[in-house]
């Protein structure tokens, strides 16, 4: 019974160290670390990664000290939380256009609860966050999610993360992205509104008795869903674009961290 302990013991804090990158990782992953999935099927996806990756991962010794050994094990959360930030960017710069296009359209009051993040998001960013999240599925990209979370321990070993001027250059490049994409998306409907409301202002200035405030709401919502529509194709191309090129960035901060 003593010598089972005595090799239970270092597995069990080799699975620890293990489940609490993948937790960091889960955690800022979108959709799969969302607040609709239940805590329970998040646990269990933890635990089952946890223990495909126990007899792959080699882990170094742990420090018999507690402090550092919640230091080390901090480390390895923030560790999966920076690689998360890498998708989470994304989504981030998804939800910013559809804000920006609510906004532009009349419709920025309009406030709908958002299950994934649990607090008030524009009508529109919604729409373009759940249509960002179906293409997310339908490229196979939570599977990316798991071989992101396997490789990691190959590019940085548990308890070697380190930081550098560079992973910060990177997380800062990662934020401008997400300005980026959300120019991209917004900028067919940001065009087509002032371009309606500098011809309802000149429509205003001819005919005094045109109620121009009036007429504008209507017009500006039914000009912002249908460019909305037929941008649809080069908003898919977009998403898919940027879903695809997630891997490389992320194994980038895995590189930055690992040499850091």
């Amino acid at each position: 019974m003593t010598t089972f302990v005595h090799l239970a013991i270092p597995q069990f804090q080799n699975l620890l160290v293990i489940m609490v990158r993948v937790g960091g990782i889960l955690a800022a992953t979108p959709v799969l670390g969302s607040r609709t999935v239940p805590p329970r099927i998040k646990a269990g996806l933890v635990l089952a990664l946890g223990l495909v990756l126990l007899p792959i991962v080699q882990v170094p010794g742990l420090p018999g000290d507690p402090l550092l050994m919640g230091a080390g094990l901090t480390a390895e959360f923030l560790v999966g939380l920076v690689l998360g930030l890498g998708i989470r960017v994304v989504f981030a710069g998804i939800e910013l256009a559809g804000e920006l296009m609510g906004t532009q359209m009349g419709l920025g009051v309009v406030q709908l609860l958002d299950p994934m993040s649990a607090h008030q998001v524009p009508l529109v960013s919604n729409f373009q966050t759940v249509l960002a999240s179906l293409v997310f599925v339908s490229l196979n990209a939570h599977f990316m999610v798991v071989r992101t979370v396997a490789s990691s321990f190959d590019l940085v070993a548990p308890f070697g993360a380190g930081l550098s001027a560079t992973l910060v250059e990177d997380v800062v490049r990662l934020s401008q992205g997400m300005f980026v994409i959300a120019l991209k998306l917004a900028a067919p409907v940001m065009a087509t509104i002032l371009l309606l409301n500098l011809i309802l202002a000149m429509l205003g200035r001819t005919v005094s008795q045109l109620n121009v405030f009036v007429l504008s709401y209507p017009l500006t919502i039914a000009a912002g869903f249908l460019v909305m529509g037929a941008a649809l194709p080069f908003s898919i191309s977009l998403y898919e674009a940027e879903f695809l090129r997630i891997e490389e960035t992320i194994d980038g901060l895995l590189r930055m961290l690992g040499h850091g």
